[in-house]
């Protein structure tokens, strides 16, 4: 099941992907040569609507052959559009990611809840023998208060550390029970694993769309941060760079897909903010490097052959990182 979930997921968002493309140029009278779900050798063709579909053998990417991009393509199709025409064409695949990483994201809103922290926390395991087993804290309990303040963050817990005796409210399977605590001088250990307790607020779809629009866009730097601190750490041989490749991927959507629907929507939504991200990196023969050069080209005049060439490094550097990052998802799952 995990490869079948993984297929679907990498499959959807890499046709979302490439349907930006497809239908950038096709509005704008641009031919599609050929449409693939996949690299290498082709599976199935059909075609249809002038373009040949493609299911190819490697699902691991796609690609829309859109005419005017080779090099003997020149003055045809995309080569000659607009300045903004091309930028369209460039920036619709990233954007179909985004779009359908925050309707997928709207769905879980409105069918999970949008997820809340109360400040308060959650036991999750209790020490034997510890301070807290001999005052009567068991996992699942929900700490309320202390010394009857109610906690604002999860980690005010640790005001029970303070010398002397404590009083603590917790809920347990609905109900409300009290218990105490003494904290004795020279004690080091509490003895709880805890994290913060999260609600789930339903809201509509649409609300739940611009929700996810919102917090998208105010985290955008920091996972911009992430990825590409990331990606440095994978090129350095870091092996906790938080990177996953095809085989980590493939490992999560494992997990996800025991943890059920929600979880397998959460990583697909996640799945294609990560492609749309690294697809806007300034790396030739990525999205992100064919609009950088498209702004260099109103200073600079490459020759199609020098932009070609350009592009073919930057896929020699993606094969190489794809290595590095595999290697990573081997190590990190053997345990080496």
């Amino acid at each position: 099941m995990s490869l079948f979930w993984f297929l679907i997921i990498i499959g959807v968002s890499v046709f979302v992907h490439e349907l930006g493309h497809y239908l950038a140029a096709r509005l704008q009278g641009v031919r599609v040569k050929a449409f693939s779900i996949g690299f290498g050798p082709i599976l199935w063709r059909r075609e249809a609507w002038g373009t040949e579909w493609r299911l190819s053998a490697i699902p691991l990417g796609g690609y829309a052959d859109i005419e005017g991009l080779l090099p003997e393509e020149k003055g045809r199709g995309y080569d000659a559009l607009p300045f903004l025409g091309k930028l369209l064409v460039l920036v619709a695949g990233v954007a179909m990611n985004v779009l359908l990483a925050w309707g997928l994201l709207a769905y879980l809103f409105s069918a999970q809840g949008v997820p809340e922290a109360t400040g308060r926390a959650v036991i999750l395991e209790v020490l034997p023998g510890s301070v807290a087993e001999e005052a009567g804290l068991k996992p699942g309990d929900i700490l309320l208060a202390v010394d009857g303040k109610p906690l604002e963050r999860p980690q005010e817990i640790e005001r029970l550390k303070t010398p002397g005796a404590h009083t603590l409210a917790v809920l347990r399977q609905g109900e409300e029970v009290a218990l105490s605590l003494t904290w004795e001088e020279g004690m080091e250990r509490l003895g709880v694993v805890y994290q913060p307790e999260v609600i789930y607020r339903k809201v509509g779809f649409l609300e739940g769309l611009g929700l996810a629009a919102g917090r998208t866009l105010a985290f955008g730097p920091a996972l911009v941060r992430a990825l590409v601190g990331g990606l440095v750490g994978v090129l350095a041989g870091n092996p906790d760079s938080g990177v996953l490749g095809p085989v980590g991927i493939l490992a999560e959507t494992g997990r996800a897909a025991q943890e059920g629907l929600f979880r397998l929507v959460e990583l697909a939504a996640a799945i294609n903010l990560s492609l749309a991200l690294f697809n806007l990196l300034p790396i030739p023969a990525l999205d992100g490097g064919r609009i950088l050069l498209l702004f260099l080209g109103r200073f600079l005049r490459l020759r199609p052959e020098q932009e070609a060439t350009v592009h073919y490094l930057g896929f020699l550097f993606l094969l190489l990182l794809l290595l590095l990052v595999t290697f990573q998802d081997l190590r990190r799952l053997l345990g080496g």
